[in-house]
Order: C-alpha cells, then sequence, then structure tokens
C-alpha cells in the first residue's frame, strides 16, 4: 500500500481517533503494541505492514516542536532499557523514522548515535538498514512531502560505518559469518553502499572477505602474519559450512562451539547435527525447536539426547538467566502434546491443494513431558513482582473452555485466563482472582500450594453466558476495594462503553487516577470497536507468549 495514498485517505479519521492522546503517548504505545493506540493483537508485524511511516506520524509531530525535538530517542531508550518490548522490530522501526524525518536535524543526528545500542545484533542492524531504505523511497511526510531518494547519506552513511569499525576484529567476525545476510538484505549490498575505510589491518581483512569471499581475501593478506589468525576463525566457519561429510560436520559444530544460525539449511535434517548442537543452544531457541528436534525421531525411548534436552529444561540457573516466563513454557508443552502448532488458514490450504496426506508425528516423550512440567514449575521464580494491586476476573463459561485462542490453537480461553492469574498471583502480594458469575463475580482461591494443572484438570465450566466486562468494576466499587489494575478475560466485548463509564467513575470513587483496565478477548482476532481511545484501557485481542509483557509495561504506565 502506497504510503502517500494512505495518508490522505486516512488523515480526518486519524486526527478524531488519536484526538485523546498526546503524541508521546501514541509513540509509545507503538513500541509496545504496533499501533499508536492501546490495542494488541499478537501477530507477526512485518508480514501485516505494522511498519509504514504513516503508522507513525507522531514522530514528525514530536520533530516538529523545537521546544523538545530529541524526546523520541528519549521514548525508544526508556522502551529499550525496559525490557518489556514484545517486538523488537518496532524499535528499529521508530529509530529508522527518527533518522530520515525532515523536521529536525539534531533529533537526525540523536538517533543515529544510538544505532549501535538498540542495534548491537546483526540481525536487528540489517533490519534497520531494511527500514531505512524503504522509508527513503517513500514520500515520507504527510503534511511537507520530500523528494524520494536512495537515502544512503553521510549521516547513514557514518553510522553504518562506525556499526562495523567500533566492533573488535573477532565481535566482527564472529557477526558477519553467523548472520549473513537478513531481510532480502546481505552485508556486501550493506559494505558496498557505505564505503567504510578500515583502520586495522584485522577489520580490512573481514571487510574484503565480506566483499570478495574468502580465496580472494587469503590471497591478498598472505604475507601478513598478524592477520593469520583471523583468516583461520573465517577458514573454519566456511569449512564447517561446506562440509559433505555430516558426521565430520557435526564434531566440527561441536568443536568449534558454533550456533544454530550457523548451519546451512541442508545440514538441519540430520540427527547427527542436532545431537551436537543440542547443548550449546540458549533455552529459548532450544524449546522453539523441540517440535522439529522430536519429529526427527530424535526423542524415541532411552534415546541419549533426551537426557541432553532434560537437563537443559529443568536447569534451575539456566532457566533464571533465561528470563523465560511460565506461559511460554505452558504453551511449549501444550504444542509438543499436540504434535506441534496447529497450521494457518494458507498452509491449510496449501496441504489440502497439493492432496499431500497427513503425516502424524511420534508420540510425545513422556519424560519430555515431565521435564516441561517441572520447567513450568522452577520458571515461576523468573516472575518479578510490579508491586501493584490486582484483580483477574476470567470468563470460565464452556464457550470458553471449548475455544481456542487466537494464535494458539493448543490453549484454550479458560487456560488463557488461568495461566495470566495464576503467573499473577506467584509474584504479586495483592491479587484477588474471580470468575464471572450470572449476576456477579465468584472468587477463585489460588493459594499458594495449588498447582496449576490440578486447578485447570478439576475446575469446572460456569453455566453463565455472555461476560460484562464492567461486572468486576461494580463489585469492586461496591466492596470499596482497591485496585490499580483490572484484568478482564472474555471471549467477547458486550458492554465497552459501559464498562468504560464504570472504570471513571471507579477511579474518581477510590482516587484511584492512574488505575489500569485491560480487556483480554483472547478467542478473537477481529476488533470490536475502532475507537478505543481511552488512554487507560487496553484491549488485547488474541494469546500468545508475549501477552504478559504488554501486560506488564502498561500495568507500569510504560505507554
Amino acid at each position: 500500500m502506497d504510503a502517500t495514498k494512505a495518508s490522505e485517505t486516512n488523515k480526518e479519521f486519524k486526527e478524531i481517533e488519536f484526538g485523546f492522546y498526546s503524541p508521546e503517548e501514541q509513540m509509545s504505545a507503538f513500541l509496545y503494541v504496533g499501533k499508536e493506540v492501546a490495542i494488541y493483537q499478537p501477530e507477526n508485524l512485518i508480514a501485516h505492514n505494522y511498519f509504514l511511516a504513516i503508522h507513525l506520524e507522531c514522530i514528525e509531530k514530536l520533530a516538529a516542536d523545537e521546544k523538545k525535538p530529541l524526546l523520541p530517542v528519549e521514548i525508544i531508550l526508556k522502551a529499550f532499557e525496559s525490557n518489556l518490548v514484545p517486538h523488537f522490530e518496532t524499535l528499529i522501526f521508530a529509530l529508522a523514522v527518527c533518522c530520515k524525518q525532515v523536521y529536525s536535524e539534531s533529533l537526525r543526528h540523536a538517533a543515529y548515535s544510538i544505532v549501535g545500542k538498540i542495534c548491537s545484533l546483526p540481525e536487528h542492524f540489517i533490519l534497520f538498514i531494511k527500514f531505512t531504505s524503504e522509508l527513503s523511497k517513500r514520500k515520507m511526510s504527510m503534511l511537507h512531502p520530500v523528494k524520494p531518494s536512495h537515502g544512503w547519506g553521510h549521516g547513514l552513511r557514518k553510522t553504518v560505518n562506525n556499526w562495523y569499525l567500533s566492533k573488535e576484529p573477532l565481535e566482527l567476525a564472529k557477526c558477519v559469518t553467523r548472520c549473513k545476510g537478513r531481510h532480502g538484505w546481505k552485508h556486501k549490498d550493506i559494505v558496498k553502499l557505505s564505503h567504510p575505510h578500515p583502520d586495522t589491518p584485522e577489520k580490512e581483512v573481514i571487510l574484503k572477505y565480506i566483499i570478495h569471499g574468502l580465496d580472494k581475501t587469503k590471497r591478498s593478506f598472505a604475507d601478513n602474519a598478524n592477520v593469520q589468525e583471523l583468516i583461520e576463525y573465517i577458514e573454519r566457519i566456511e569449512n564447517f559450512k561446506h562440509c559433505n561429510d555430516i558426521v565430520q560436520a557435526a564434531g566440527l559444530l561441536e568443536k568449534y562451539e558454533l550456533t544454530l544460525d550457523h548451519i546451512p539449511g541442508h545440514m538441519l535434517k540430520s540427527t547427527e547435527i542436532w545431537n551436537s548442537l543440542v547443548p550449546s543452544m540458549d533455552l529459548h531457541t532450544l524449546l522453539s525447536n523441540l517440535q522439529r528436534i522430536h519429529n526427527l525421531g530424535l526423542l524415541k525411548a532411552d534415546a541419549p539426547i533426551i537426557d541432553k534436552i532434560i537437563d537443559e529444561i529443568t536447569n534451575k540457573d539456566r532457566l533464571a538467566c533465561s528470563n523465560i516466563h511460565p506461559i511460554f513454557i505452558y504453551i511449549t508443552l501444550q504444542n509438543y502434546l499436540h504434535s506441534g502448532k496447529p497450521l494457518s488458514y494458507e498452509k491449510r490450504k496449501m496441504k489440502v491443494q497439493a492432496k499431500k496426506p497427513y503425516r502424524p508425528s511420534p508420540r510425545p516423550n513422556s519424560k519430555i513431558i515431565s521435564a516441561l512440567h517441572q520447567a513450568f514449575d522452577l520458571s515461576v521464580l523468573n516472575l518479578k513482582s510490579t508491586g501493584l494491586r490486582y484483580m483477574i476476573t476470567i470468563n470460565a463459561n464452556k464457550v470458553m473452555w471449548e475455544s481456542n485462542t487466537w494464535h494458539n490453537g493448543t490453549v484454550n480461553g479458560a487456560e488463557a485466563g488461568f495461566l495470566i492469574a495464576y503467573t499473577l498471583s506467584r509474584c504479586e502480594k495483592d491479587v484477588t482472582v474471580a470468575v464471572f458469575d450470572i449476576i456477579d463475580v465468584d472468587i477463585v482461591n489460588l493459594n499458594q500450594s495449588l498447582d496449576f494443572f490440578s486447578l485447570i484438570s478439576t475446575y469446572q465450566p460456569m453455566l453463565n453466558k455472555d461476560a460484562r466486562l464492567s461486572t468486576p468494576i461494580k463489585w469492586a466499587s461496591k466492596q470499596s476495594y482497591q485496585y490499580d489494575v483490572f484484568i478482564n478475560v472474555v471471549n467477547d466485548i458486550v458492554d465497552y462503553n459501559e464498562c468504560e463509564e464504570n472504570f471513571e467513575e471507579y477511579k474518581k470513587q477510590m482516587n484511584l487516577p492512574h488505575a489500569k483496565l485491560i480487556n483480554c478477548i483472547v478467542c478473537s482476532s477481529k476488533t470490536c470497536k475502532d475507537d478505543l481511545y481511552n488512554r487507560n484501557i487496553l484491549t488485547i485481542y488474541g494469546f500468545d507468549a508475549t501477552v504478559p509483557m504488554v501486560i506488564q509495561a502498561f500495568a507500569k504506565s510504560l505507554f
């Protein structure tokens, strides 16, 4: 979609929609949820065209303010340091917009100066290049269009050169050999456009390798003994990637402590490669690839790799370092029990058209299942308190127990609600958990000795039909209970306007101007209302492992 046309057609609507948001609030909301209002849908933001200049016009407004032109950079840094941004792409896109806006030169310089900090990983840096290139080719401003250009001006070239040349030679070599390219860009393309001038022979070696490859680099530096160690490191990586003997490649992988990113696609079907790779993988990557490992037949009874995986995912210290949320582990467990994530509509359609018979995965390994249960319990220790008072109310009717959450087809709506309640009750001191009743709410006792798996296996669905979002607010007001955050987990929005009115009255009655309301519509992906503009109300459609991060960030008033 052309950004200029979209800007013209949506200008009037956007002015009305964001009338109750300041540009600062719009930008903060975008960094956490991908929109300029507090509505969150967990999905692939790049695939769904979230990253268009029209979606972040608030930066241009802030840049045009001469009193605080550097505020966008401060907002980006604050969000980056919070470690609660669920999709890192939003930070990178906002930074790219700051670099390409035309209103404030000081903002542009400030944004370029933090690229190395925000985009320290090569995949993030390449995504920044993709965004800046695309923004340069569009007419950036709705009010004052500028002539599209290729975008490789002095500021961007200097920033790119600093990214490459500020790194230690070995660190740079690891970056360019682990991640050669992403998003349609390669290091070779970037270096050709930026023309960096290396200040040491070691960096010259790496840049020459990026442009000309290993053979020409070796010939050019054959007489320089000081750079041979660096060349040998690059040669080891190249030898591994082009190795035809899988057993030998597995040995090289283990010997050189390589990662999943180093492995060419043709090797990823090999059991020998995975046997060598598992002990060196970080926990998040291991859990994300668990079903893949299982489908290769590596997790059959008494296979040696099983003990390695169990040791990794039940290691208390490793879990603590990984900072993995229990909800991520629970979703991994449910996906494993159901032989992987359900296929998307597009993939199911392609499978039907290809008339390929469904090939069931091997049965889940009971030892792995038990280890995932243990990892879930251990990961509760990773949870951090916000010190706020919560009331979580769940629609636990039959529909919620039988309907899968959007974006997670192996977790039902009621499970999602109890997961949110259970994890908050394990890290916060003041949490009230309830279910919607026919007239009022019914309090649920989540004492510290209660096991989550026991809770959901014994809980009976409620008989009520539609849950009214205002019910827990009315109950708390009647009881004169003070809560900083209300969370409703339901399958549909019934009374948003009434709920909003009751929430505003509750804030005044209890003298809690900064209280928050979060409505989780876990079984739907479609927004029921387009005019949700209350800065103290967050609406979430769907459910995945990023939802707890968004809830925590909103509860802490980060957006």
